[in-house]
This record gives structure tokens, C-alpha cells and sequence, in this order.
């Protein structure tokens, strides 16, 4: 598989990035057999986990450098992308090449195919980004969620961080009581025993 028939195959499933603004109807489900049948490498990864509504970008970028600065190797995985989806992707600070994401894309396929999986598009760049990290043997990945966050494919992680930036309407109509349903689905990264930061 070369980088544009990645591209092409990502472009089979379903894209709710492209439509988001809703809380409702989402389910780790998908995500969770996806990480399954994959082996669980999720669960070899100690995640720096963020979500909010503005500055998550800056917090994993600024989170990636400090963790790198003290000698680790990170990976770090941020959406949506604006020039090209390997921007989503970087290893000790630089974004993965072509070779290295169709490389990745393809493994996820294998098991897509063979277990007859129908996850989103978001869904299968997160296993993606899950595995790439565990091959790699990152000392630590900071992930940013991509919708919401308790239902968001990421969640799957288990942080050993949470971390919660500012909140807005992003995904509600605006009505009365948005405030605490937006804030009741970004808590839903925080992991019980493991430090939260909020900004």
C-alpha cells in the first residue's frame, strides 16, 4: 500500500470529524474491538491525554517538547489536520513519512479486513497512531481527543495524565445546561487515582 491508496482507503469509512456537533449516539464500541483484535498495544502506552475546546494543539506540542528536552522519546497524535493527515502523527518530533503512514494504515487494515470491522475514519487513524506508538516503543504518547472526549476514540487510553483546557459550546446548540454537558463529557478522560490539570 502506497500513500495514496491509503488516503483512498481511509476514504471508505465514515468521516464524523467532517460532521461533527453531536454528543449523542457515540459509543466506544468500534474503538474498543478495533484495540482488541489489534492485541491491545493500547495498553502498552503511558499517555499524556488531552481535551477541551481551544489550546489542545499547543498543550500536546508544548506537553511533546518538554517530554523531549528530558531525554524521552514521544509520540504524539493531534487532529484534524490542515496540509496533510501525516500531521497528526509525529515521533520525537517530527511528523511520520509517507512510507511509515502507509505502513501503519496497512497494518490497521489487516485487521479491519479480517475481522470485518466497520470503524470510522477517526477511529481507524486512532488505532493507527495506537499502534505506530507501541511499535516504536515511545517512552510516552500525548494524544489529543478529537471529539468531546468520553466517547471519543482516544478514550480507549488510559492516561496516565488527563488534561482539561477551557470549554465552549463546540458541539452543543447552545441551550441552558450546555456548560455542564460539555463539561461532563471532556471528565470522562480522567482516570481515577491519576493527576488531572485543568487550564
Amino acid at each position: 500500500m502506497n500513500f495514496r491508496e491509503a488516503l483512498q482507503y481511509l476514504d471508505r469509512f465514515i468521516n464524523r470529524e467532517a460532521t461533527a456537533g453531536r454528543i449523542h449516539g457515540l459509543s466506544l464500541a468500534a474503538m474498543s474491538e478495533l484495540v482488541e483484535c489489534m492485541g491491545e498495544p493500547h495498553k502498552d502506552l503511558r499517555t499524556i491525554h488531552v481535551t477541551g475546546t481551544n489550546g489542545k494543539g499547543s498543550v500536546v506540542s508544548m506537553t511533546e517538547s518538554l517530554l523531549s528536552s528530558k531525554g524521552l522519546r514521544v509520540g504524539s497524535y493531534m487532529s484534524p489536520h490542515v496540509d496533510t493527515i501525516r500531521e497528526r502523527f509525529t515521533l520525537a518530533g517530527s511528523q511520520i513519512t509517507e512510507e511509515i503512514f502507509s505502513e501503519i494504515i496497512f497494518d490497521v487494515s489487516q485487521y479491519v479486513e479480517s475481522h470485518e470491522l466497520e470503524p470510522s475514519y477517526f477511529e481507524l487513524l486512532t488505532a493507527a497512531a495506537i499502534l505506530l506508538f507501541s511499535n516504536e516503543g515511545v517512552d510516552a504518547a500525548v494524544v489529543e481527543v478529537g471529539i468531546l472526549g468520553r466517547f471519543d476514540a482516544t478514550n480507549v487510553l488510559e492516561g496516565e495524565v488527563a488534561v482539561i483546557t477551557n470549554i465552549g459550546k463546540d458541539h452543543t446548540d447552545g441551550s441552558e445546561g450546555w456548560r455542564r454537558s460539555i463539561a461532563a463529557e471532556k471528565a470522562g478522560i480522567i482516570v481515577k487515582g491519576k493527576p488531572l490539570l485543568l487550564g
